[in-house]
This record gives structure tokens, C-alpha cells and sequence, in this order.
């Protein structure tokens, strides 16, 4: 009995990596996952529009819907996310779909809408400053919540260290709820994040940014795997 406990515990817990693509042209998106290989099994695709943050994204359903052997995460940076799922609606690969609770003016009907438009799992992101008291009345509405690391629309910046210890606090609370951890995730800081409890880290400069992807990702989860 004591195994059988252990066991689901390590496969509870054992993190997730979910490259964070951000792209400009479709040109780099291609060469991004050709970087990547088989490396991963699923990304999370960025898409901005440039009104809910000033960057501005490339992301393109019909070249997604060819990528047949990859699972994707839709990450909405958009002060529309309805407008913009509507794009997406049969795109076979999208698996969750995840929008920022400061872009909806009613987050209950956001996320019924979410789920009436197609079989996706549907989570909330939470930007850096914004309590998760905020989204305790709709928990039970959803599958997922991500945790930003940094202030959301670009790559590069530094982990704000005070989102750790909130993760640390909701995965402890909300142990059925997937977590994950976006912006400035590095190998440096790794060993720190892993420590949270979070199910993924959705690294984005440190996959892309430097040396090759799937190397990458391959030290990564070496790190990871120390933890575990």
C-alpha cells in the first residue's frame, strides 16, 4: 500500500517542460521546432496583439494543424480571448487554452464560453501582481492555472522571485489543480522552482535562446530529474 502511495506522489509531481514558443514570423516558428525535435511533446504558443501588451506575435491555426505529433497549449495575451479562439475552433492539436484573468470582464461566462466552443482543458493565468484570491470563486471551473514569473509579453526578463512562494502556497492548497510557471525559467534558477510543487515550467529564452533546443531541454530535465 505504502508503494502504491509513493508511486502516484512521484507521478503527481514529476514536472513538465512546455517550451514557451514566442514568435514574429512563421519562418522562426518552423525553426524553432526543428530545434526542438522530438524533444518535447507539447509547447505553449504565444499569442499577443499587441492591446492586452505591447508585443505582437505570429501564430497561424493552419500551419499548427499540420504539426500532427505535437500537442499544443494556447497561452492568451489578447484582450479578446473569445474573438481569438474562434480562429482555433477544430484545430485538433490545441489540448488547453489559457487566458489572463485581467483580460476578462467576466471570468465565470470566459471560461463557460471557453468550454461550450470546443473539448479543451481551460486555465487562467495569473500575472505577477495579481493574488490568487482573485480567482478562488472559479477553481472548480478549472483545469489549469499558470503562474507568470515576469510580466507578460516579452522574453528575456528576470524571475520575480515572490511568484515562488505562491506557487509554493497554492499547490500545497489546490494539490488537483495543474500548475505551471511561465517567464524567466533558466537552469540556474531551476532547482529553486522544482521545490514549488508546480507541474510545469514553460521555458522560453532558455530553450530558444541560446545552444540547441533539444539540448536544451535534455539539461533541463537533468536538472529536474536530480530533484525527483
Amino acid at each position: 500500500m505504502l508503494f502504491a502511495f509513493s508511486h502516484f506522489f512521484v507521478f503527481r509531481m514529476y514536472m513538465e517542460i512546455i517550451p514557451s514558443v514566442l514568435v514574429q514570423t512563421e519562418e522562426q516558428f518552423l525553426q524553432q521546432m526543428k530545434g526542438l525535435g522530438d524533444s518535447v511533446k507539447q509547447i505553449q504558443l504565444d499569442i499577443a496583439d499587441g492591446k492586452f501588451v505591447p508585443n505582437v506575435t505570429w501564430a497561424n491555426p493552419a500551419v499548427i494543424k499540420k504539426m500532427r505529433k505535437l500537442n499544443v497549449e494556447l497561452h492568451l495575451m489578447v484582450a479578446d480571448p473569445i474573438a481569438e479562439l474562434k480562429r482555433w475552433v477544430g484545430i485538433k492539436q490545441i489540448k488547453r487554452v489559457l487566458f489572463h484573468y485581467e483580460s476578462a470582464a467576466d471570468t465565470k461566462k470566459t471560461i463557460e464560453k471557453i468550454k461550450g466552443m470546443n473539448a479543451w482543458q481551460v486555465g487562467i493565468v495569473l500575472n505577477p501582481d495579481t493574488p490568487v484570491s482573485a480567482i478562488e470563486p472559479y477553481l472548480n471551473q478549472l483545469d489549469a492555472v499558470m503562474f507568470m514569473g515576469v510580466h507578460p509579453g516579452f522574453q528575456g526578463q528576470s524571475l520575480i522571485k515572490e511568484v515562488l512562494s505562491k506557487i509554493t502556497k497554492f499547490t500545497a492548497t489546490y494539490p488537483k489543480i495543474f500548475t505551471e510557471l511561465d517567464g524567466a525559467v533558466n537552469e540556474s534558477n531551476l532547482p529553486e522552482i522544482v521545490k514549488t510543487g508546480v507541474n510545469a515550467i514553460c521555458p522560453g529564452s532558455a530553450t530558444f535562446g541560446a545552444g540547441k533546443p533539444a539540448e536544451n531541454i535534455q539539461k533541463m530535465r537533468k536538472i529536474i530529474d536530480k530533484k525527483y
